[in-house]
């Protein structure tokens, strides 16, 4: 498979506190990779890195082969890097058509109608949610599990070459999680990668191809589709901790 992000040596502290140290990382075309590690262990300072949202000290990061030095998100989304973060983040006052559509300038976007965005958002929202959103109703009015299924479609909708996910699944109920992963590994299947933060086990034995593994912002393990189990990944974890 194709590598679409590398990273080589990205470093970040926060004055004396060191969040990310020589984090190295290649995520190629068509896998769910997972990041696993403890409260403090850099997994939130990465997904702000790749997502532009912080600038790394040091490192380099290429989406494709080309280096990337982003000055904010708009960069690496237009590099093909799109992030979902945990807060669930809509326009509570505007409507969740509105709310998936906000934002997208494609080129698609301007010479498209208003029905045939409608069309294709609403069979994306049909992928992703177990029973049907009002698309007309106000962001803000709708349950906390759609809104979230709002802003993961958004991310969909920016028709990323990479889909960063950080602990998405907290709002969603189980229905609509099944939903998720299965439009993620058909994501995958068409040739994009998702990098995927949770602490919950068994999405994560479920839905990964790979597992990278951070504690206090260095590189620890990397686990293929045979090593992806509790009693593999929670002795590690537990290894970590001792050796601290």
């Amino acid at each position: 498979m194709a590598s679409l992000l590398t990273t080589q040596g990205l470093s970040k502290s926060f004055g004396q506190t060191r969040a990310l140290h020589d984090v190295s990382l290649t995520i190629e075309a068509g896998k769910v990779y997972t990041v696993l590690g403890e409260n403090g262990s850099g997994k939130s300072t990465l997904v702000k890195v790749l997502s532009g949202l912080l600038r790394a000290d040091h490192g380099t990061l290429s989406v494709e082969g080309n280096t990337i030095t982003p000055s904010g998100p708009a960069d690496m989304i237009a590099a093909g890097v799109t992030v979902v973060l945990q807060e669930v983040l809509v326009a509570g006052n505007r409507c969740g058509l509105d709310n998936i559509d906000i934002g997208r300038n494609s080129l698609w976007s301007f010479r498209s109608t208003h029905r045939q965005r409608r069309e294709k958002i609403e069979t994306l929202v049909k992928r992703l949610s177990a029973r049907p959103i009002d698309l007309d109703a106000p962001a803000g009015q709708l349950p906390l599990n759609e809104q979230q299924v709002l802003v993961i479609a958004r991310g969909f909708w920016a028709q990323p070459k990479i889909l960063i996910l950080d602990e998405v699944t907290a709002a969603l109920d189980l229905a609509d999680r099944d939903k998720l992963f299965q439009a993620l590994r058909a994501f995958c299947a068409e040739g994009g990668a998702v990098l995927f933060i949770s602490h919950r086990m068994p999405e994560i034995i479920d839905l990964s191809d790979e597992v990278l593994t951070l504690q206090n912002g260095l590189n620890t393990g990397r686990f293929c589709a045979q090593d992806i189990n509790a009693t593999t990944l929670l002795a590690h974890l537990a290894q970590e901790a001792r050796d601290g």
